[in-house]
C-alpha cells in the first residue's frame, strides 16, 4: 500500500472510531439523564429508605428499548417513573416489582409469633439489629429470602427478620384475627402457662403483646398464640383489645405513669420492648401502651408532632413532650437521642439504662452533655393527621 493510501485508510478508520465514540457518549448521556430523572422521583416519594423502598434502574434493551428494573413499595412512584419515561417512539419495558408481590405470594401478611423478635438491616445474623417487634404485631411481608423475611411493621419501619418468628397469613386469615376476641397484655413481663395453676410454661410475654382469647378457667384466660400454641394468662394482666384500643386515652399523666415503670431497664441498641430499649424504642414503647404508634428512630420521630418553642427556656414544655438531642451544622439538625419530658425540668430516657435526668444544673441528676446537645422539642399528645403519630384504633392493620 502506498503511503498516501495508507494515510487515507487510517484517517477513515479514525473518523468512524470518532463517530462511534460520539454516539456512545450520547447514548451514555441519554441513560444518565434518564437515571437522574428516576432517582429524583424515587427520592421525592421515598425520602428515607427506613420506611419505604424505591430502587429503579434504566437499562438498555434490544432495539434501543429501555428496561426498567428494580422494586418499590410505593405504586405511585412506579406509575410516575413510567409516565415520565414513556414518550412517543420509546419502547419501555416495565420490570419493576411492586412489594409485596401479592401475585406470587398470597400470604404476604403476618403476625409476630414470639414475645420479641429482632429486626436486622440485612438478612444475616451478623447484621446490625435496628429494631424489634413484639408478639401479635401485624406485619407486611415484602420479600422472602431463604430463611429470612423482609417485613414492614405498623410504624412503616422496614427490616429483615427470621422466617420462623413470623406466622405468615393470607388476607382471610388476618381478617379472621381482626375479628377474633383479642386481648392485650398490660404488664411489662410475664408468662403464658401450660395450665391455670401456673404449672409449666408455654412462652413469655412483654407489654403490648396481643393474643386471642378462647375461654376462661379459674381466673385465667385460655389463649392462642399466632403460631398455634395454647396456654393460660392471668385475667388481671390483660384487657380486651377492642375495648382497650377504643377507650385508651393518651394523656400527660398516663405517659408519665407508663414511662416510669420502665425505670432501670437496660439499654439495648435496636431494643423496643419492655425487656430492653434504646432511646427511641423506649419512647415508642411508652406511647404504644398509650394507644399511639410513633415512628421508630429518634431522627424519624423528630420529623413529626407540634414544635415547642425552647428559645426562652423550658416554660412551654408539657409532660409527654419529646426532647431531641444531637448536633447542629449550619441549619441542619443531626438528631441522635430522644427523651420524654416529665415536668419540673426533668426528662426520662434510655441511656445506659432507663433513668431520669434534669436540665437544671443545680440538680444531682443534671447532665451537662444532654443540656448542651438539646436541639428541639415536639408535642405528641393531641396531634392529629400526622403520618408519624397514628392512633392504634385508626391503624388499618389492627
Amino acid at each position: 500500500m502506498k503511503h498516501s493510501e495508507n494515510k487515507r485508510f487510517f484517517n477513515t478508520i479514525g473518523f468512524w472510531i470518532g463517530i462511534l465514540l460520539i454516539l456512545n457518549g450520547c447514548h451514555s448521556s441519554f441513560y444518565e439523564d434518564k437515571q437522574a430523572e428516576i432517582d429524583s422521583i424515587a427520592t421525592r416519594w421515598v425520602p428515607d429508605n427506613r420506611e419505604a423502598i424505591c430502587v429503579v434502574t434504566a437499562k438498555t434493551g434490544k432495539g434501543g428499548s429501555i428496561i426498567l428494573c428494580g422494586e418499590t413499595t410505593i405504586p405511585q412512584a412506579k406509575q410516575e417513573i413510567i409516565k415520565i419515561l414513556n414518550n412517543p417512539g420509546t419502547v419501555l419495558i416495565d420490570s419493576i416489582l411492586t412489594l409485596p408481590d401479592t401475585v406470587r405470594n398470597e400470604k404476604y401478611r403476618g403476625l409476630v409469633s414470639l414475645s420479641v423478635i429482632n429486626l436486622r438491616k440485612q438478612p444475616d445474623h451478623r447484621s446490625e439489629m435496628v429494631s424489634q417487634a413484639i408478639l401479635g404485631t401485624p406485619v407486611l411481608i415484602l420479600k422472602n429470602e431463604n430463611s429470612w423475611l423482609l417485613i414492614q411493621t405498623p410504624d412503616r419501619y422496614i427490616a429483615w427478620t427470621e422466617k420462623s418468628s413470623v406466622k405468615s397469613m393470607n388476607r382471610a386469615e388476618i381478617d379472621a384475627w381482626k375479628q377474633a376476641d383479642r386481648v392485650i397484655y398490660m404488664e411489662n413481663s410475664g408468662w403464658v402457662y401450660a395450665s391455670p395453676d401456673e404449672s409449666g410454661v408455654v412462652g413469655d410475654l412483654v407489654a403490648g403483646s396481643i393474643l386471642i382469647k378462647t375461654g376462661e378457667s379459674k381466673g385465667y384466660a385460655r389463649i392462642v398464640l399466632p403460631d398455634g400454641r395454647e396456654g393460660f394468662v392471668n385475667n388481671k394482666k390483660i384487657i380486651d383489645f377492642r375495648s382497650w384500643k377504643t377507650q385508651v386515652l393518651c394523656t400527660e399523666e398516663k405517659v408519665y405513669r407508663v414511662a416510669t415503670t420502665f425505670l432501670g431497664l437496660p439499654y439495648l441498641w435496636g431494643g423496643s420492648s419492655s425487656k430492653a430499649v434504646d432511646c427511641s424504642g423506649f419512647v415508642q414503647s411508652v406511647y404504644f401502651m398509650n394507644g399511639m404508634i410513633l415512628s421508630r428512630d429518634a431522627s424519624l420521630q423528630a420529623d413529626h408532632g407540634l414544635s415547642v418553642d425552647l428559645s426562652k427556656g423550658y416554660s412551654q414544655l408539657k409532660r409527654g413532650d419529646l426532647l431531641f438531642f444531637g448536633s447542629k451544622e449550619n441549619s441542619n439538625l443531626h438528631v441522635t437521642h430522644v427523651a420524654i419530658y416529665l415536668g419540673n425540668n426533668e426528662y426520662i430516657n434510655s441511656s445506659g439504662r432507663v433513668m431520669i435526668n434534669s436540665l437544671d444544673s443545680a440538680q444531682i441528676n443534671y447532665s451537662s452533655y444532654r443540656k448542651n446537645s438539646l436541639l428541639a422539642a415536639k408535642r405528641i399528645i393531641g396531634v392529629e393527621n400526622d403520618m408519624g403519630i397514628v392512633h392504634v384504633i385508626k391503624h388499618p392493620w389492627y
